[in-house]
């Protein structure tokens, strides 16, 4: 007996979505850094070293910390308005976080640049908190809202993977993401977590401040120049928040077609 034709179309449509995603995950996995992050890098590496000096890690460490617990409380109702088991509408609640989130932060940069080096120290922050705020947004947009610490390591995680340059570096994220994936979709094979593994909270927040602070200031020196450095800083702060937007899409669109089943898990969980 065959299946009705509305069935055999209702099939034939969620795998050709499941395909359009996948396309969409092999093309993060093979994207670098949006071209206006890249470019900044590239120009303002010499000012970046003496910028350190006014924002050491270990202030850096202290914003992502206080960003990822505040986010929490300013996430927006309307992310669970929509039915968290299509995609589309997960997908399309996800790129409003994005709009939202770059919008915010150029606000942010503009006003900042315009006062310089001053006014870049004092963006730095709010940009960590945007970021952080723009992960747990997108997380909730795709149905995963729970707060714990694996899901505190799944958010630090998909920060590095924003900020992490160079082929091999962006694979090893990459790795330990769809790894992560899998153990948060599938507790019996969970890591147990001891001091000495490398998903511990305290051990990854170190690395990515790390991360977060070569990232930043390598692309947010410009701004060190007044007046001026407003244009730049909103430019900037966009890009930067796209890549943190799509680094987070990448990972919570894992998580969601694994959930369901829809793709096997990878065969290596680092």
């Amino acid at each position: 007996m065959k299946p009705p034709e509305n069935q055999v179309e209702k099939g034939a449509s969620v795998a050709q979505a499941i395909e359009n995603m996948m396309k969409e995950q092999r093309s993060f996995e093979e994207r670098r850094q949006t071209r206006l992050g890249r470019g900044a890098e590239r120009l303002t590496r010499p000012a970046s070293g003496l910028i350190r000096r006014f924002l050491p890690p270990g202030a850096i460490q202290r914003a992502l910390e206080a960003a990822d617990r505040g986010a929490g409380l300013t996430l927006p109702k309307e992310l669970k308005n929509h039915n968290f088991h299509d995609l589309k509408s997960c997908e399309a609640a996800a790129i409003r976080v994005q709009a939202w989130s770059a919008g915010s932060n150029a606000a942010t940069g503009s006003v900042a640049g315009f006062f310089g080096g001053v006014g870049m120290t004092m963006d730095i922050p709010a940009t960590i908190t945007l970021a952080a705020r723009n992960v747990r947004a997108t997380g909730l947009a795709y149905g995963f809202g729970k707060d714990d610490e694996d899901e505190a390591l799944f958010r630090l995680m998909i920060l590095e993977l924003a900020t992490t340059n160079g082929f091999e570096a962006r694979q090893d994220t990459l790795g330990k993401i769809n790894g992560m994936v899998r153990q948060l979709n599938e507790p019996e094979v969970r890591m147990v977590l001891d001091k000495g593994a490398e998903w511990v909270v305290d051990k990854v927040t170190e690395r990515v401040a790390r991360s977060l602070g070569t990232d930043l200031l390598s692309r947010k020196a410009a701004q060190v120049v007044p007046i001026a450095g407003g244009l730049i800083a909103a430019g900037i702060n966009a890009s930067f928040q796209t890549d943190v937007s799509r680094a987070a899409r990448y990972a919570y669109r894992q998580r969601w077609l694994m959930h369901r089943q829809m793709i096997a898990p990878p065969k290596d969980t680092e």
